[in-house]
């Protein structure tokens, strides 16, 4: 006894010192699950980055692009995560990988080999999908179902595959530290350091890889990553983490009993996660149109802000859920209604608050009723997205974890709850993205209000204590198809500028493709074709000179123009211009929205029907898809797209579209090309210009306003030859 009592303090020191040297060595496993997580989160952000701006390279900036790549992307993640329990049973049994850690780095292995398969999709020749992959349509020329099946066939091969494997990670990994300390509340840290890394991506790649490397080489960094990722797991395994294996065994001997299974009710987890999903996914799509709208002029950074403040919303929300262990559905129900309540109050300030900027920048609406010079940066841009997005995603953000939390105490699997989620999300940004805009986006901006009402009171009527029943989600369902009948689908001016000519004069041929809503607005001085709140084309005075000017300059300078190409139809002055040459025979007309087309009649008497022409060709495409697609040649190609700093509009800008023009012109033929003016940001417009410079050989610049310096900062009218080395378009 004496000795036995002696010898206890030494023995209770030794196994004090043992077992935290096994906690730090399990705190430094988990970590290193918790930072592959998030570096798997910023490769697969790169990877989505990469695949929208690859589709448009490929097919065009077409919405089907944009939806090709969310759908199939948000769509595989769902699905993977829905048939998660499966396929990891299935891996396990084939390969004999019983360390579901290891079997973790397997399943990231897939996903850089299925995303490789973007490379070779890379090098299909264009004409794989025939010399013209058009039809007929209503007199104009659209994309053939094979060539759009095409499409679809490369979208799911690149995009859904890959992430169909990311799917099944999260549930795979919520399972395998499902009987570690705390293992019940990992799904939300899990949930959180993923969104933290991809919160990284978006910073990553909007301001440091796309300018510096372009997206291709951002690829192959992403694709090393994701392989980095896969050996760690595949060669350490486990580690010193106490984790089951995929088998059934003995329980764990690290003294932390597994979380026996209590009831639970299913359905309200379920219902919470697509109420969830439903609404984040509905929320992003209205608030890229909605800012897009207010801000009009906007740069192209606007996706990946929505997306920076949206995902550090998730990341935030994570982590409370992770941290409050006493947090209850209640609690959510309010952060909802603060949500509801928020976003009302950002919505009615976004034009006062805009407004009052340009103000204290001495800066005015000019007479169109176009923003100037808002936003002036990325960082302003950023500011003014954050304030609109950050605490109502934060809000509605908390839902989701604390469904996988509950989910996890519980020894359920996540992989339902959290691919019903998604495929919720998939569908709520779909359709406000694309759906509800097709009508109008007056009518989407109203539509995004009864969704939000009818989720938060679907929400309020849920509980903790009791089953859902059947007559909620019915309830809920009834209100919003009654809302989408109800609400009104006209001409709203109060959702525009306050005090510009759209929201005062009269409207005409109100339109809408899903991706822009267009409408006619005539004034004294002349029409105006406006696309939300920013007017592309006109009929007043000034605008005739120019236009027309693109036509008969070039085609005066050449004996015999037989041909010509116009990319963005406007209102048609440059194409009448054209067709007054009695030496054309072949006019293609090509716009990347078909309501320039459908409105042109309003112009009649400006464009002389240009459209009835039986010489002429409307083509519903991207100008430089168009070009890829087409083996003609033509004697002038002309081209007035909007300022190279809106969204997707680089690529009329690039030097690789300027090569595919040139590749195009027949010997002699000429390109002429509006070039955006001073007021149209200065960065832009210099950038646009040395995109010509490096493009071609020769070229002339003609200026119709007082500054007297071209868009690379040049003297007026200077001649260029022999240009520096090229730098790609992809990084522009």
């Amino acid at each position: 006894m004496i000795l036995r009592r002696g010898c206890a303090p030494a023995d209770r020191l030794a196994r004090a010192a043992e077992l935290r040297d096994d906690a730090r060595s399990k705190g430094v496993s988990m970590i290193r699950v918790f930072l592959a997580y998030a570096l798997s989160g910023l490769v697969a952000l790169g990877y989505q980055v990469v695949w929208f701006r690859l589709f448009p390279d490929w097919f065009g900036s077409t919405s089907l692009s944009f939806a090709l790549v969310t759908c199939n992307f948000i769509g595989g993640l769902g699905v993977g995560s829905l048939a998660s329990r499966r396929i990891t049973q299935w891996l396990a049994r084939v390969t004999g990988i019983l360390d579901p850690l290891r079997l973790y780095g397997l399943v990231e292995l897939l996903v850089a080999v299925a995303a490789a398969l973007t490379v070779l999709a890379g090098l299909l020749p264009a004409h794989v999908w025939g010399d013209f992959p058009y039809h007929v349509q209503a007199g104009i020329w659209v994309q053939n179902p094979g060539y759009r099946f095409g499409q679809l066939a490369v979208a799911v091969v690149c995009v859904f595959t890959p992430c169909f494997w990311m799917g099944t990670t999260f549930p795979l990994l919520s399972r395998a530290l499902l009987d570690t300390p705390a293992g019940e509340r990992l799904p939300a840290a899990l949930y959180g350091w993923n969104t933290l890394g991809a919160c990284a991506g978006v910073l990553a790649c909007q301001f440091l890889l796309l300018p510096r490397i372009g997206h291709t080489a951002t690829f192959w960094l992403m694709l090393g990553l994701n392989v980095v990722i896969a050996a760690l797991f595949l060669i350490t395994g486990r580690g010193s983490l106490q984790v089951p294996s995929l088998t059934p065994g003995p329980p764990p001997e690290n003294g932390h009993q597994p979380v026996a299974a209590v009831p639970t009710n299913l359905t309200l987890l379920l219902s919470c996660a697509a109420l969830s999903g439903l609404l984040a996914g509905a929320l992003e799509g209205d608030l890229f149109k909605r800012i897009n709208l207010v801000v009009s002029n906007s740069p192209g950074a606007l996706g990946p802000a929505i997306s920076f403040w949206a995902i550090l919303g998730i990341f935030l929300a994570s982590a409370f859920v992770w941290r409050a262990r006493r947090l209850r559905l209640l609690h959510i129900k309010i952060a909802y209604l603060c949500a509801a309540l928020y976003f009302y109050a950002a919505w009615r300030l976004m034009y006062p608050v805009l407004i009052h900027r340009l103000n204290a920048r001495s800066e005015a609406i000019d007479a169109l009723g176009m923003i100037n010079n808002f936003p002036d940066s990325a960082a302003e841009l950023f500011v003014f997205v954050g304030g609109c997005v950050f605490v109502p995603y934060l809000l509605i953000s908390l839902l989701l974890p604390y469904v996988c939390n509950q989910a996890q105490t519980r020894r359920m699997h996540l992989g339902l709850a959290y691919g019903l989620n998604t495929i919720a999300f998939c569908a709520g940004l779909m359709a406000f993205t694309l759906l509800a805009p097709e009508v109008n986006i007056f009518y989407s901006l109203k539509l995004l209000w009864v969704l939000l009402g009818c989720a938060v009171a679907l929400l309020l009527l849920l509980s903790e204590r009791r089953p859902v029943r059947w007559w909620q989600p019915a309830a809920a369902a009834a209100a919003l198809v009654a809302g989408c009948l109800l609400t009104p689908a006209g001409f709203d001016a109060s959702y525009l500028m306050p005090g510009s000519i759209q929201s005062r004069y009269p409207f005409s041929s109100l339109k809408s493709n899903g991706t822009d809503t267009s409408y006619v607005i005539r004034t004294s001085q002349g029409a105006y074709l406006f696309f939300g709140n920013t007017s592309m084309s006109g009929t007043v005075a000034p605008s005739q000179v120019y236009m027309r000017l693109m036509a008969h300059v070039p085609l005066l300078l050449q004996a015999n123009p037989q041909s010509a190409l116009v990319i963005c139809f406007g209102v048609g002055n440059t194409a009448s211009a054209i067709a007054t040459h009695d030496s054309i025979r072949h006019l293609d007309i090509v716009d990347l929205n078909r309501n320039v087309f459908e409105t042109a009649w309003e112009f009649a008497t400006t464009n002389d029907e240009v459209y009835r022409d039986p010489r002429v060709r409307l083509i519903n495409d991207d100008g430089r898809s168009f070009l890829r697609l087409s083996r003609n040649t033509y004697d002038l190609i002309t081209s007035e797209p909007p300022p190279p700093m809106q969204a997707g509009v680089y690529r009329l800008y690039s030097q690789e579209y300027y090569r595919d023009v040139l590749a195009h012109l027949t010997p002699g033929g000429m390109m002429t090309q509006w070039a955006a003016g001073v007021s149209d940001a200065g960065q832009g417009r210099r950038r646009g210009g040395r995109r010509i410079r490096e493009g071609v050989s020769s070229y002339a610049v003609v200026l119709g306003d007082h500054s007297g310096a071209d868009p690379s900062g040049q003297p007026r009218a200077a001649r260029y030859r022999s240009p520096a080395p090229a730098i790609p378009g992809e990084r522009a």
